[in-house]
Parts: C-alpha cells; sequence; structure tokens
C-alpha cells in the first residue's frame, strides 16, 4: 500500500498538478489517521474487555472471603445463643435457694468463653494494595465493602474488646478465687458474695454478649447484600 501510495504521488507530481497532489497527500494523511484512531480504539476495546475479565475475577474472589465469612459469623451467632442460653440457666439455678448441685457442671464456662471474629479481607486488601480497587466498576459495591469491613474492624472489634476485658481482667481472677465451687458442680460451695458476684457478672455479660449478637446479626444481613449485589453485577453486568 505505501508503495500504490508513492507511485501516485510520483505520478502526480511529474504531471505538476499540485491541487490534485495537495488533495491526496491530504487524504493520505487522513487515511493514517483513520488508521491510527482505528489502532487506538481496538486497543481501547481490547484493554477494557481485559479490565472487564478482571473484574470478574476480583469479584467472585470477594464472593469467596464473603462465603467464608458467612460460615464463621453463622458459627459464632449459635455460640452467641448457646452462650445465653446457658447464663440464664446458670442464673436460674443460683437462684434457686432448694438446690444444691448444679446441673452441668460446665455452667460457668458461659462467663469466659470468648468469641473473636477475623474477617476474610485478602481480596480487598489486595485490591487497596495493587491500586486495582477501581476495576470494580459499581461504586456502591465497592462503599458497602469498605462499609463492612470497617464496621467489623471497628465496631464490633471494640464490642469484641470491651467483653473480653471484662471476661479477662474480672470475671476469669474472681473465678479462679472461688475456692472448689467453680466446676466441681457444688453450688453449696458458693459464698453469698460468691453468688453475688456471680449474679451481676452474669448480667453485664449477658449485656455485653447481646450486644455482640445484634452486631454479627446486622454484618450477616450487611455480608448477604453485598453477596447478591456482585452476584446481580456478574450475572447482568458482563454480558
Amino acid at each position: 500500500m505505501p508503495t500504490l501510495f508513492r507511485k501516485i504521488r510520483k505520478v502526480l507530481l511529474s504531471q505538476n498538478r499540485l491541487t490534485k497532489y495537495l488533495l491526496y497527500a491530504i487524504g493520505e494523511i487522513v487515511l493514517v489517521v483513520i488508521g491510527i484512531l482505528l489502532a487506538l480504539q481496538i486497543n481501547t476495546w481490547n484493554q477494557e474487555k481485559n479490565n472487564k475479565k478482571e473484574e470478574q475475577f476480583y469479584l467472585r474472589k470477594l464472593q469467596t472471603n464473603l462465603v467464608q465469612d458467612t460460615v464463621h459469623l453463622s458459627t459464632r451467632t449459635r455460640q452467641l445463643s448457646y452462650t445465653l442460653d446457658s447464663l440464664n440457666s446458670l442464673e436460674a439455678q443460683l437462684r434457686d435457694e432448694n438446690l444444691k448441685e448444679f446441673k452441668n457442671e460446665n455452667m460457668f464456662y458461659g462467663l469466659i468463653t470468648l468469641f473473636r471474629i477475623q474477617p476474610q479481607t485478602s481480596t480487598f486488601d489486595n485490591l487497596i494494595s495493587t491500586g486495582k480497587l477501581e476495576l470494580i466498576s459499581n461504586q456502591s459495591i465497592v462503599d458497602s465493602l469498605f462499609n463492612y469491613y470497617n464496621d467489623i474492624n471497628n465496631y464490633t472489634n471494640q464490642q469484641l474488646a470491651a467483653d473480653e476485658t471484662y471476661t479477662r481482667e474480672s470475671i476469669g481472677p474472681k473465678l479462679l478465687e472461688i475456692e472448689g465451687g467453680m466446676f466441681n458442680g457444688l453450688k453449696s460451695s458458693l459464698s453469698k458474695k460468691d453468688v453475688i458476684f456471680v449474679l451481676n457478672a452474669i448480667e453485664l455479660r449477658k449485656l455485653l454478649i447481646n450486644g455482640i449478637y445484634q452486631s454479627y446479626l446486622t454484618t450477616l444481613n450487611r455480608n448477604r447484600n453485598i453477596y447478591e449485589m456482585i452476584e446481580f453485577e456478574l450475572t447482568s453486568g458482563f454480558d
């Protein structure tokens, strides 16, 4: 093609047809520009296609992390619910003046059980550290992920920290001081002072655990909403 253009240009110049040559030269420039624009457009299309594939890859990995969180959170909520039932049972038995032995020798474990959670942030952290978060085209998904992880790492973890501090620094040491009455199932070995302390500890622990329980339920709901948002994006946004 360049050879043909050169031949046409040579003929026009040899015939001294300046106007036609100028028109030809302009046309040649236009063709070159069009070729460059087409090449750039094709490159843009290819880049957008690759970005979409990469976005889809990360969205599915985010879903995997959310599923892992769901499993962990569901397990924790069941443990919290069981612990609340255990504390209510312990409280009822402590208030029963005719009861000499606890029905379950492990009743006190509800006072010292901890409920940490570590969200799976590997994909989200990777998107941020590599600067690829902008690949996620749906800003609502990005904002929801930020809120989801921030709430866990700040609000929920603050609740957990308060519960752990109270359990380790107040309840745990005091229970260890109870002579023979902590895990042997003998209610009769508890002094009146011990019973009052444990009843107060139960009330405060239930308050803390209820807060954590509600927080986990809220987190689970947000988790499912984000998962569904991503699923909708994958099924409708990549056709």
